[in-house]
């Protein structure tokens, strides 16, 4: 029996080689055997040595956007320009792929993300899963001008970092070119830059799957958990937004050592860098602080102070 093709899209820069290894290494695991895994790598240009160790773990391709491309996507100072390709997807894959699984590189896969991949969409434009920072559109850091953009205040906000994509139906309903004037008409901030102009958008135009398709590590399963769902007792995709990355040093939570035994694993193809000073001392304050002072965190960075 021939083997289905999954088609997965990330957007990095060479920072992120390593946990985009993570990423899909522990994706690879988990997948069902009549699947086979593609990857459409976005990225202005990473050395072809570190290009071949992700395409040792799964067949890859290479999308470098043009010079017009990358002048027009949105970019924010406080983001790489990375961080927006993900609104580039429909223009730069090719026409014959219908959908597309958009992941962030900073995620361990411990389910079989087909059962992700298969979720109808009901006519909407994408899937995801609800943000547990923040949950609707009208909340701190949500949309910014919601109430002019004629959204509901409960209208449920989504983390864009895994994103099930219909791209035909991306095109037809041109989301870029609303994306593009969104951005141009503005003049209020967008948090997350892609995330933010997309639940800006959609909100009335995409799937809500699973919070644990998509798990903040930074909440999930910790004491400041706030979340009604026990999702992270059967996690399937866990995100490790923020500050505190796993590759970099040890993390608080209850996914750590998962993480650490996929990232030891890949080591010898893809040595670590020394750990920083503000490294450190993020990990100190995520396992012995966090739980403590996470009522002063949020109030911070509610107020972009964060």
């Amino acid at each position: 029996m021939p083997s289905a093709v999954l088609p997965i899209v990330c957007a990095i820069n060479e920072s992120y080689v390593l946990p985009l290894a993570v990423m899909l290494e522990s994706l690879k695991k988990h997948l069902r055997a009549n699947w086979r895994p593609v990857l459409y790598l976005i990225h202005t240009g990473i050395p072809q040595a570190r290009l071949s160790v992700i395409s040792s773990i799964i067949e890859t391709y290479s999308i470098i956007p043009s010079a017009t491309q990358i002048a027009a996507a949105p970019c924010d100072s406080h983001f790489p320009p990375e961080a927006s390709f993900p609104l580039l997807i429909p223009e730069l894959l090719p026409d014959d792929i219908q959908r597309a699984l958009f992941l962030d590189a900073d995620m361990l896969i411990l389910d079989d993300v087909v059962k992700l991949w298969e979720i109808p969409l009901d006519e909407c434009v994408l899937a995801a899963a609800p943000d547990t920072a923040v949950p609707y559109c009208s909340a701190p850091r949500g949309v910014n001008g919601w109430q002019r953009l004629g959204i509901p205040a409960d209208a449920p906000y989504f983390n864009g970092g895994v994103l099930v994509i219909e791209l035909e139906r991306w095109r037809r309903r041109e989301v870029t070119k609303r994306v593009h004037e969104y951005f141009k008409q503005t003049r209020d901030p967008i948090d997350f830059l892609h995330q933010g102009v997309l639940n800006a958008l959609l909100w009335n135009d995409w799937k809500c799957v699973n919070s644990r398709w998509n798990l903040l590590a930074s909440v999930a399963g910790r004491p400041h958990d706030r979340s009604a769902s026990d999702a992270w007792r059967q996690p399937g995709i866990v995100h490790f937004a923020g500050r505190m990355k796993p590759w970099r040093a040890p993390i608080g939570g209850p996914f750590d050592v998962a993480y650490r035994k996929v990232l030891e694993s890949l080591l010898p193809l893809i040595p670590t860098e020394p750990s920083s000073m503000r490294d450190r001392l993020n990990s100190l304050y995520d396992r012995y602080l966090r739980t403590t002072l996470y009522p002063v965190e949020q109030y911070l960075w509610r107020r972009r102070l964060l």
